[in-house]
């Protein structure tokens, strides 16, 4: 799991048209976080706006935006797709996918007038759109005795953490939720708190 933090989108949206010079420029965004959900989408669009002249975009994937891309479809090379994906990164969101389509309406706007137009339509799509913070959360294991329960619980809170599931037996197994960069020092609190007397094992270990 990632240890990153990040912001998104909490809805696809679609801001007004932008007219220029006769042609048109339809701004759509969405959330996605794989190249599938990105695919998806696209398609959709393709479909619904069909006698479109392009659908350029960009999108950035993962919590640190560690995929990326922009596409120009068919518009001179850096004047769409590159723009597109300068509006997200200056908005500092992630794991979606900003869509602006074109009608050509027969009047050339030259390399800088259709570099303005799709930057502006896409900053006018993420003017609209609900941003969210995502916290990065990673989970462990652990197995205590009933006594030190309260003891636990009281830890907990110090370092954002909470039990998010419980099985009891002879002793109590429980699988502890908590910030990323919170884990590892939890674990070592938790051994010392107990004085040794919890069993903490990672997520998938067997």
């Amino acid at each position: 799991m990632s240890t990153a933090d990040f912001k998104t989108i909490e809805s696809a949206q679609r801001a007004p048209e932008i007219k220029i010079k006769g042609s048109r420029f339809i701004a759509s965004i969405f959330p996605a976080d794989s190249k599938s959900n990105v695919e998806v989408a696209l398609d959709a669009l393709r479909k619904e706006f069909y006698d479109a002249s392009h659908h350029c975009y960009a999108y950035r994937l993962g919590a640190a935006a560690e995929c990326i891309r922009a596409a120009d479809d068919g518009e001179p090379g850096g004047t769409a797709g590159r723009p597109i994906l300068l509006m997200l990164t200056n908005a500092s969101i992630t794991n979606v996918l900003l869509v602006v389509t074109r009608y050509f309406g027969g009047t050339l706007l030259g390399t800088g007038g259709l570099a303005r137009a799709y930057a502006d339509a896409a900053q006018s799509v993420i003017a609209i759109s609900k941003i969210k913070y995502v916290l990065a959360m990673s989970e462990f294991e652990c197995e205590i005795a009933y006594e030190d329960l309260s003891a636990l619980q009281r830890l907990l809170p110090k370092f954002e953490a909470n039990i998010s599931e419980s099985v009891y037996g002879d002793r109590i197994r429980l699988k502890v939720s908590a910030r990323s960069h919170q884990l590892e020092p939890l674990k070592t609190a938790l051994v010392d708190h107990l004085n040794g007397r919890v069993n903490i094992r990672s997520i998938g270990d067997t």
